[in-house]
């Protein structure tokens, strides 16, 4: 169980997000759903208040004059104010999401998603109840995780292959839900019983009471007390941590929905339980820290309208044993009643909500995502010259009569002397303090908007070869004019850390542009590309760029999550696809890769917005080692519409493979001409099939045709 508690204190060390929209240019900030810009300070605090009228509706017409802010009774003029309510996502835009994933991943300046992590509670959750958790996350991460949204999924054992990064992409997320297993173990007051038991039938007929009654007993000690505070402590140190890893996050409400039974070791019974005093810190803590980084704690608690249950009904062979009261109906209700009453500490103090003895966890959900998407965000800055290690209570009120007001009830400063140290950014090495300052902020926000693809391909050994390109875009950047040049230097750092945190593979590249009046305007126009490769074992990663525009003084950063295959041992697989088309030129590439130069007249592109007089070309490899007989093998092209599945575009081809051929990689390419084909969001498709084996692989790759 040790394993467990040193694992938990580092399974979000490779945090990275994964966001955007795979198009281009970016488009403009939503107007309609503004998130505020803070530039806090030490002393700066931020509040999200919930306000729900009578019917728990919430209420989106307050001003900031209809607020009144307290901070140990003393009232705090608020400097930023917002109103956020951004719209729950509609159920197409989810089902599109889901049907399809795009290869591209983009960041713009701003993030105005919302933003959660789900923290499933498998030490504090009995095995059988397992599918009520995976049902019950799933079920969040279906209906209201918006294509905008990051998540991740974190389970409390720190078992890391249950562990998802923040990300948009919620296949990876349904895919660490499905990995949780609870793993609770029994309750102290069945442990217990079943100790009482088993002593009272070697003492003589366990059917008799009075067979041990006449003996004085010493109280029963519970044999698992020391894996229960270890697995209690787990907990509070994983909402510690996650906490502090938010700290930062600011501008936008921050939702922790905790999937859990409750702790189940009484932290206030310092008497019978040594590590009482241990753990009544640990929780506390754990609340100070979520109160800090103002998280919100959202409990979901299984068991639904739990009573006991089957652990009561076991107790009652003891009610005839006065001695045995320990053991009885009413610890077993004193148990359930304790684990509830800390899921709603752990919400209550932090502005969450604890759905606790209810059957109605999909209305839980509902309110869950209601309140993370229609709330107020209130900033002020508090006296600095007060002590930082004494807790300072909040007060939120609204002067409209019959309104209720939800947020932290408080917030224990940070002391400078211990506060902990500032997280690392995981940066190729050689990084300018500017790049790797942006790549500490765990969010895609920054200055320079960047657009990255990652292909998959089979490497020289059992390692992967993974081609990304990288887009600048032109207006962003800025040049230094210097006689008849344009100057300027560019730096991007690429870093691959797989789903233990472990790096596996850097780039760091830098270049100078020098140009001239014809080439700067196209750069301006276009912007720039830089194509770099990636040698990756088969693994899940999520791949870090940065880019850093020294001129300008602007940065930014976009994480894409990969899955490496193992190329070697499929039968018969399709790489990652590359994309070009008759205007990728129109950006310039200052590395290209020689890989692809005896294959593609154009570079790779990660533009997924074509126009209608464009000339699409895909292509890929078929590693085919189906059979050492002689076979064929069929590749199929296919452009469908998004919506009503509409074929604009096929083409098939056949291809053979002699006899005692190993598995070689075998290119195809396909022209794709736009003209014709009507405005509007399409899907391409490719799929190589083998004849021999009935193998077979498919790659798509969603992308638009303007008009």
């Amino acid at each position: 169980m040790l394993r467990k508690a040193l694992i938990v204190s580092v399974a979000f060390s490779a945090v990275w997000i994964a966001a955007g929209r795979a198009q281009q240019p970016p488009p403009p900030e939503d107007p309609q759903s503004p998130l505020a810009t803070f530039r806090a300070d030490a002393n700066f605090v931020e509040i999200d208040a919930v306000v729900t009228d009578e019917r728990g509706n919430p209420v989106t017409s307050l001003s900031k004059g209809d607020f009144e802010i307290y901070e140990d009774g003393k009232r705090q003029v608020p400097s930023v104010f917002a109103l956020v309510d951004l719209p729950l996502p509609s159920p197409a835009a989810i089902a599109r999401a889901a049907a399809f994933e795009p290869d591209v991943q983009s960041t713009r300046r701003t993030f105005d998603g919302r933003l959660y992590v789900l923290v499933l509670d498998d030490l504090h959750t009995t095995l059988t109840r397992t599918p009520v958790v995976r049902n019950a996350a799933k079920r969040f991460i279906e209906q209201y995780v918006g294509p905008n949204d990051l998540t991740a999924v974190v389970q409390a054992s720190g078992r890391l292959d249950g562990t998802q990064e923040l990300t948009n992409n919620r296949r990876l997320l349904l895919q660490a839900v499905d990995r949780f297993m609870g793993q609770k173990i029994p309750s102290a007051a069945t442990e217990r019983l079943a100790i009482h038991l088993l002593d009272r039938s070697t003492q003589g007929d366990a059917t008799d009471p009075s067979a041990s009654s006449s003996q004085s007993r010493d109280p029963i000690s519970d044999p698992a007390e020391a894996e229960r505070a270890m697995n209690a402590r787990s907990m509070f140190d994983l909402i510690t941590n996650l906490a502090g890893w938010m700290t930062d996050l600011q501008g936008r409400r921050k939702a922790m929905l905790l999937f859990s039974e409750g702790i189940d070791y009484d932290i206030y019974d310092m008497f019978n339980n040594r590590s009482a005093g241990t753990l009544l810190s640990r929780a506390r803590d754990a609340i100070a820290a979520a109160q800090r980084a103002n998280v919100s704690i959202y409990a979901v608690d299984p068991r639904g309208l739990a009573s006991g249950g089957d652990d009561i009904l076991a107790s009652t062979s003891s009610l005839g044993d006065p001695q045995v009261a320990e053991v009885g109906p009413g610890a077993f209700g004193r148990e359930l009643l304790l684990s509830q009453e800390s899921l709603i500490a752990l919400a209550d103090e932090t502005g969450g909500t604890a759905a606790v003895r209810s059957n109605d966890i999909a209305g839980a959900l509902a309110r869950i995502a209601r309140e993370t998407s229609t709330y107020y965000l209130i900033g002020y800055h508090s006296d600095s010259s007060r002590s930082p290690g004494r807790f300072r209570k909040i007060e939120v009120r609204v002067t409209r009569p019959g309104l209720k007001v939800r947020a932290r009830k408080g917030y224990m400063p940070l002391n400078p002397k211990t506060a902990p140290k500032p997280r690392e950014a995981a940066a190729a090495g050689g990084a300018s303090p500017a790049l790797i300052e942006a790549l500490k902020n765990p969010l895609p926000v920054g200055t320079l908007p960047i657009r990255v693809f990652a292909a998959p391909f089979k490497g020289d050994d059992r390692k992967g070869s993974v081609l990304l390109a990288v887009e600048l875009n032109g207006p962003d950047l800025k040049f230094e004019h210097t006689g008849d040049t344009f100057n300027d230097q560019i730096e991007i750092s690429i870093t691959a850390v797989d789903y233990q945190g472990k790096l596996a593979d850097s780039k760091l590249q830098k270049f100078s542009l020098n140009l001239r009046d014809d080439a700067h305007a196209v750069v301006s126009r276009g912007g720039v590309r830089l194509l770099a490769r990636l040698n990756l074992p088969p693994s899940r990663y999520q791949i870090r760029v940065g880019a850093h525009d020294s001129v300008g003084k602007s940065v930014g950063t976009v994480p894409y999550d990969l899955e490496m295959p193992d190329y070697t041992k499929a039968p018969f697989a399709l790489s990652g696809l590359i994309l070009t088309s008759s205007r990728s030129g129109g950006i310039m590439t200052v590395r290209p890769d020689p890989l692809l130069t005896d294959v593609l007249a154009a570079p790779p592109t990660a533009i997924r917005l074509f126009g209608q007089g464009d000339t699409i070309v895909v292509a890929g490899q078929v590693y085919d080692n189906s059979s050492r007989l002689a076979h064929t093998f069929d590749v199929t092209t296919t452009i469908r519409s998004a919506d009503n599945d509409r074929v604009a575009f096929q083409k098939h081809e056949e291809r053979a493979i002699p006899a005692n051929t190993r598995a070689a990689a075998e290119w195809y390419k396909v022209e794709i001409p736009l003209k014709g084909v009507a405005a509007g969001k399409y899907v391409l498709m490719v799929r190589a099939a083998s004849r021999a084996g009935n193998q077979a692989a498919v790659q798509q790759v969603p992308f638009e045709v303007g008009n």
